[in-house]
């Protein structure tokens, strides 16, 4: 199995950049991991939100195969414990059937509701609302941290 990153937008901070890389790095110790980047909706004023949604999820949508297992990271989702998300991520690799576990990141505004109608999971990694960056970050923090609790590691400790 491969883990995806798949988000809205690049990453702006420079401490958000060389974590990811760090993190990236790390996680690839355990499997392949990638973090794909689509382009974020340029849209002002009142009124377009929808249609930067919109916009952004058929960006995203086209990243996706039938055989992703897409868990969609949504304030709407399920919040975890670094435990059970460890599990959830070992639960969805021992699935036969699916090639890749693809974690969606929206823009700004949210993902739009083509992309959450085509995830198997939503996910939520705080209450707090967090910038993009950041939430990348802790994305691929807890990730890795996942992989140190799968084989009792000292990290995660």
């Amino acid at each position: 199995m491969k883990i995806t990153i798949l988000s809205v937008g690049a990453l702006k901070k420079e401490y958000a950049k060389k974590g990811v890389q760090d993190y990236l790095e790390r996680i690839s110790r355990y499997l392949p991991v990638e973090m794909t980047e689509v382009r974020d909706a340029r849209f002002a004023g009142t009124g377009k939100r929808e249609a930067a949604m919109k916009q952004e999820a058929e960006a995203l949508l086209k990243n996706l195969k039938s055989t992703d297992y897409v868990a969609a990271m949504t304030d709407k989702g399920r919040a975890y414990s670094s435990t059970e998300f460890s599990a959830f991520i070992e639960k969805v690799m021992a699935m036969g059937s699916k090639k890749r576990l693809v974690f969606v990141i929206g823009g700004s505004y949210g993902l739009h509701e083509s992309l959450t109608e085509r995830a198997d999971s939503l996910v939520s990694l705080s209450k707090m609302t967090l910038p993009h960056d950041m939430a990348r970050l802790v994305l691929f923090e807890q990730v890795y941290r996942a992989f140190t609790i799968m084989r009792n590691e000292p990290y995660s400790h």
